[in-house]
This record gives structure tokens, sequence and C-alpha cells, in this order.
């Protein structure tokens, strides 16, 4: 049987999987986005990289940051990816979208998706802290 985390344990509980989202993060920044980026381009993610070997990572400013990079390593991905229409030869009026990534394209995809975890886990950690403040104004009025 499962247990469940008590309301006291809830944020302990969250920010320890925002952290190992963090280490997982902070690796694939290191070892795929980086050397995979232009040099002049690497900045976002060395600050990235550098702010998650922190404790200081929980904060509406990396947030913000951390949307930054996801958006700008859409782009990049965007700019390595090919899309297809593939007819159906059994059907003339039908057919299939094909997607095709190259090599770069296709890591810094798998990157972006440990970072948007990350994203996720702190925001998440972030709202569950707000929450708590309104709810106990409200209850204290």
């Amino acid at each position: 049987m499962t247990r469940h985390p008590t309301s006291e344990e809830m944020p302990i509980s969250m920010v320890a999987y925002a952290i190992r989202k963090a280490r997982l993060a902070n690796e694939m920044v290191i070892s795929v986005v980086v050397p995979l980026l232009p040099p002049l381009r690497r900045g976002i993610a060395e600050d990235i990289g550098r702010r998650l070997d922190g404790n200081h990572f929980i904060s509406e400013a990396f947030l913000r940051d951390l949307t930054a990079l996801i958006d700008f390593l859409a782009r990049e991905i965007a700019h390595g990816t090919q899309c297809a229409w593939v007819a159906d030869e059994h059907d003339v009026s039908g057919g299939h979208d094909v997607m095709h990534r190259d090599d770069r394209a296709l890591a810094l995809s798998k990157a972006s998706i440990d970072l948007v975890y990350l994203h996720n886990a702190i925001a998440d950690v972030l709202d569950f802290e707000k929450a708590e403040r309104i709810a106990g104004a409200v209850i204290r009025e």
C-alpha cells in the first residue's frame, strides 16, 4: 500500500523531487546543451548550469531564466527539424506527417525534456508555497 506524504512532509517531498530533476537537468545542460550550442550562444545555458550547482534555483527569477532557455532551445530544435507529408499508397486521399530531426536537434530535444520537467517541479514548489501563504492569510482573517 502506498503511503502518501502528510501536509508537513509535502513541501519536503516536492523540493526533493525538484532537486532530483535539477541534478538530471544539470547533467544535460553540461554534457549536451552547452557543447551543441555555438560559443556565442552558450551564455544562458552556462549560467543555468552554474546556478543548478548551487542551492538557489527554486525562485521565480530562475524559473524565468529557465523558461528563456527552454524557448531558445525550442527555436534551435525547430531549425534542425523537417516535416513532410507521406502519401498513403493504398488511399489516394490519405497519408501522414513525418518529422525528421538532425542529430543536433534530436539531442537538444531530449535535453529540453529534462529542462521542462525541472521547470514544472520548480513551478509546483513555488505554487505550493504561494498557496500556503494565501491560505494562511485567509484563515487568519
